[in-house]
């Protein structure tokens, strides 16, 4: 049986080491993963940089198109619609975030400083989607993430938001036949909420303000094949939309498990090395949990998959203890992201 624990985060660079001092994750933990076998594989699509995860699971799951698709498979699991429905056409993320001009580039963040309220997600989507209904599109939002539906499929290559946190935004925005109709679009939404109350209230109180819009993960939904996976542990819409789709023939999935755990993910990509190290204590008991599943009790193995930039580590993990006792290596070398 394949179980896959995915951990976005769990690698990190060279010059990150130093900034952890002598901080270690936990020595359960630390002693299982120095001694487990493992693999490196790479990740090679320009629109994972940053965010090395994203491919692994768009390649499991059989995912389609290059940036995936992703909105449609989200969408239909946030409303719970029937995978047999193809009444959707064109959906795309459309999410508000905050860019900072910093020098020489402009870097996007999530809004969680803090978050929208939903009274003001709900007022900013009503700004937006007025601007949208001009370029043949709406806005819609389901179980807390914006959508934009379009007329029709735009031609657009654009970047995973997870992919561009933190980073220079410059390289990663829609590049394609239809983009200069989403830059027009994007533009006067910037400067409906430039003058919003809701972002001149926030202002005032010292809190991040939403500026822009990011769009990504457009295309159509469309049915997959058999999933390797007859269980998906996620509260991502994307993953769960996949899993949805291919079941849509009755069809029963492969053997295997597949739990997504991101906690380490957001301290990864804002390089808060003191709280990357404390979910290391949350994710070692979680570990332990998934040893203890009582579905899962035939498993001995559980292959925990760490990610970082642009590579990703499988460690095989054993029920009853490290595969390889007398091996023992440096903590640094197992979750150092290898060197392209």
């Amino acid at each position: 049986m394949s179980d896959v624990l995915v951990v976005p985060g769990g690698l990190i660079g060279e010059r990150d080491w130093e900034e952890l001092g002598p901080a270690r994750p936990p020595e359960l933990i630390t002693r299982r993963l120095t001694r487990a076998r493992r693999q490196v594989q790479a990740m090679h699509a320009p629109w994972s940089d940053g965010a090395a995860h994203l491919e692994w699971l768009a390649r499991a799951f059989g995912a389609p198109g290059d940036p995936p698709v992703t909105a449609p498979f989200a969408w239909r699991a946030a409303i719970e619609q029937a995978a047999t429905d193809t009444s959707v056409a064109g959906v795309w993320f459309c999410e508000p975030v905050h860019l900072s001009l910093q020098p020489e580039r402009t870097v996007l963040a999530p809004i969680a400083a803090p978050a929208l309220t939903e009274p003001e997600s709900r007022e900013l989507l009503g700004e937006a989607a007025d601007s949208a209904h001009a370029f043949g599109a709406n806005l819609r939002l389901a179980a807390g993430r914006w959508y934009l539906f379009t007329d029709q499929v735009w031609d657009l290559r654009t970047t995973p938001l997870e992919a561009a946190l933190g980073a220079s935004i410059e390289t990663r925005l829609p590049q394609g036949a239809h983009a200069s109709q989403w830059r027009r679009l994007f533009n006067e939404v910037q400067m409906r909420w430039h003058a919003s109350p809701v972002n001149r209230a926030r202002e005032a109180r010292g809190e991040q303000t939403a500026n822009a819009l990011w769009l990504h993960g457009g295309g159509s939904w469309r049915p997959l094949d058999r999933s390797r996976f007859a269980r998906v542990q996620a509260d991502d819409p994307v993953l769960r939309g996949w899993q949805q789709a291919a079941r849509h023939d009755g069809r029963a999935s492969g053997p295997g498990s597949l739990t997504l755990w991101p906690d380490l993910f957001e301290p990864y990509w804002r390089r808060d090395w003191r709280s990357w190290l404390a979910a290391w204590t949350e994710l070692e008991s979680r570990i332990e949990s998934l040893f203890d599943d009582k579905q899962a009790a035939s498993v001995r193995t559980l292959q925990m998959l760490a990610c970082g930039r642009r590579a990703a580590v499988s460690f095989t993990l054993n029920r009853r203890g490290p595969l390889l006792p007398w091996r023992r290596g440096a903590l640094r070398d197992c979750l150092t992201e290898p060197a392209p």
